[in-house]
């Protein structure tokens, strides 16, 4: 037993020699292969610009309850104090009450007039509304995530709001605007799901805050919560450093808005969805080769410096492991055959 232990040990010393040695001379071999960049382009490789462009859908809800709903014919509804009897005139109303809501005194009250309480019968008025997003982002990259922020501009129309009760007594309206906008300011948190060689699928959120317009919103009388979007972002590389993608995502955000002269509020309720359409850019993380007539399509050394291709072009499929993927020789194509130099 002490010969055989005696060899097992032996074994395992020059088992362990050989191991050392050989992670060694890999390591050795792997600091000798390492491409040498800079570690501020290795640092500027990480981000990403991003700009895109989509079409959305927002939903603009809003219930009313403990108020009146007074409806005359060839106008706007009203929202009016119902706790007391109804006289003829109503003392005191409120219209606009979308995005500015504006006193009316003395609304009259004929045969012609159809109103309610809805503290008996809530109603809920709702519209369409048409938006464009306009989106610049920039992220960086680590392992598998990305940490990133961005401004937005979105212009958007609402349609004709539509009551849920009474729809033959109450009138659809419009808000007092054609066209307004938001702008905001986001924080992005995103992963990738799925990664191949070219397409690549990542989920992320964006949560910020937006500001609306204030030729068309009474700031002093809305108070904004902040906005949740939540989309997966489908990406193909045309390059090695450019993708294009799309977005779809869903939304939620809300405000909420008082009244002058009275204790009452709404809160509108904007949930909506987005499809949007984009162009991203990876900042080089070396630079381009400085020999201007220099045809390698790989990354490759001169001196000690490793440096990218000249011959990549940004709307082709570039595998930096053996060059651009041409269907064909340079020289062999149809332009080119008849030249004595090709190149």
């Amino acid at each position: 037993m002490k010969i055989r232990t005696g060899y097992i040990l032996h074994f395992f010393t020059i088992f362990l020699v050989v191991v050392i040695f050989s992670d060694l001379a890999m390591a050795q071999r792997s600091r000798r292969e390492e491409p040498k960049v800079k570690p501020f382009r290795s640092f500027l490789g990480k981000f990403t610009v991003s700009g895109s462009i989509g079409l959305g859908r927002t939903w603009h809800v809003h219930k009313v309850e403990g108020l009146g709903v007074i409806q005359n014919p060839g106008t706007a509804p009203l929202l009016f104090d119902a706790s007391g009897p109804v006289t003829n005139p109503i003392q005191f109303g409120v219209a606009n009450w979308v995005n500015n809501p504006t006193s009316v005194q003395d609304i009259t009250v004929d045969t012609s007039s159809f109103y309610f309480s809805t503290d008996s019968i809530p109603v809920k008025f709702k519209a369409k509304g048409l938006n464009i997003p306009i989106n610049l982002m920039v992220h960086y990259t680590f392992d598998r995530y990305r940490i990133g922020g961005g401004w937005s501009f979105e212009p958007y129309r609402i349609g004709k709001y539509h009551s849920n009760v009474y729809e033959d007594k109450i009138e659809p309206f419009n808000v007092n605007f054609n066209l307004s906008y938001y702008t905001r300011w986001y924080f992005m948190l995103g992963g990738e799901v799925i990664k191949t060689r070219r397409y690549m699928l990542v989920v992320d959120a964006k949560v910020g805050s937006y500001k609306l317009q204030k030729k068309h919103f009474n700031a002093e009388l809305i108070e904004k919560g902040i906005f949740f979007n939540l989309g997966a972002r489908m990406e193909k590389s045309l390059s090695e450093y450019v993708k294009i993608y799309i977005r779809p995502s869903l939304e939620f955000k809300n405000y909420k808005i008082s009244f002058p002269e009275a204790p009452q509020s709404l809160t509108h309720h904007l949930p909506a969805f987005y499809t949007s359409i984009g162009l991203s850019w990876r900042l080089p993380d070396r630079r381009k080769c400085p020999i201007s007539n220099c045809h390698t399509q790989i990354n490759h050394y001169h001196g000690s410096k490793l440096y990218r291709s000249r011959m990549h072009p940004f709307w082709k499929w570039q595998d930096p492991d053996y060059g651009q993927n041409y269907p064909r020789l340079h020289k062999d194509k149809r332009k080119n055959k008849r030249k004595i130099n090709p190149y």
